[in-house]
């Protein structure tokens, strides 16, 4: 059993092709089934049967199947061995995801920072939702991520940054912009505009909405706060967005009020796989965070 014999196997049960598999691979598809025979054979193979071959269709036997998790994880060993390896010297590289809520309004600062002290070290970076980077982080395809508490997951670390509160976003001339804070009795009959509820930010804000007894009449839900808040600036209705965004924007072309009490907030966290490499890079990265 050889290390591209792993990766030949893997390549075809996750594209259930033998062609997909050796386009991904880079080989052809003759060299490739020749391996995966070798794989199966008797002779310095497993013995085995991998594959069912049902007309184009490729299935998992049974072997197959137990062989898959550990091939996966073989691979993945491999592959931060290598990453460990690299990152020893000067340089190597970092993957970090964020939600979108988070990442235009404390990634900038948080590179410069990092940068000083790291200018070797590649960042890469990823904006996505919550689900999505947690199954990033699980399939090791990220160091570290950031978004917003509940995280659930036996299987990774959560470390707890900040809390900041969230504001109200109100058109500069409007009727609420001299009061000192906004109460949810104040805009029982404004039209608000929302994240898209993909986003759990969106989701918070409603529930926060509920819990004081108010249903918001929504009269536009969307991907990105910065458009958001170019709504609100227009008139169009007003936003509830987290404090960090209001200290970004410098337009004028919006004021942001305090909530009354029970004042709403999130608690931002930084996540990681407990059981994967941990670049020496990532506990600076993690530690240099600051609060906007």
């Amino acid at each position: 059993m050889e290390l591209h014999q792993l990766r030949y196997f893997v390549a075809v049960a996750e594209t259930g092709s033998f062609t997909r598999a050796a386009e991904r691979e880079g080989v052809t598809q003759p060299t490739l089934s020749e391996q995966i025979m070798r794989l199966e054979s008797n002779d310095k193979g497993i013995g085995r049967r991998l594959f069912d071959r049902l007309g184009r269709k490729v299935v998992l036997t049974d072997a197959g199947q137990v062989l898959l998790t550990h091939a996966q994880a073989i691979l993945a060993g491999v592959g931060e061995a290598e990453r460990a390896v690299r990152d020893s010297g000067e340089g190597g590289r970092l993957r970090i995801g964020a939600i979108p809520t988070i990442a235009p309004f404390l990634l900038p600062a948080s590179f410069i920072r990092f940068r000083k002290d790291h200018p070797a070290v590649q960042l890469q970076l990823k904006e996505d939702l919550t689900e999505r980077l947690l199954a990033d982080l699980l399939a090791g395809e990220l160091d570290v991520a950031l978004m917003a508490l509940p995280v659930r997951d036996d299987r990774l670390h959560v470390e707890k940054l900040f809390t900041e509160p969230l504001v109200m976003a109100l058109p500069a001339k409007h009727r609420l912009a001299g009061k000192a804070e906004v109460k949810l009795a104040d805009v029982v009959d404004e039209p608000f505009i929302l994240l898209d509820d993909v986003h759990c930010f969106g989701d918070q804000v409603l529930s926060f909405c509920h819990r004081g007894g108010l249903e918001p009449r929504v009269v536009c839900r969307g991907e990105q706060i910065a458009t958001l808040l170019a709504m609100v600036a227009t008139g169009q209705g007003i936003s509830v967005v987290p404090e960090m965004a209001a200290l970004a924007d410098s337009s004028k072309a919006c004021v942001y009020r305090p909530l009354g009490k029970p004042v709403p907030t999130r608690t931002l966290c930084a996540v990681w796989h407990k059981q994967r490499y941990r670049p020496t890079s990532m506990r600076s990265f993690v530690e240099g965070i600051q609060k906007p």
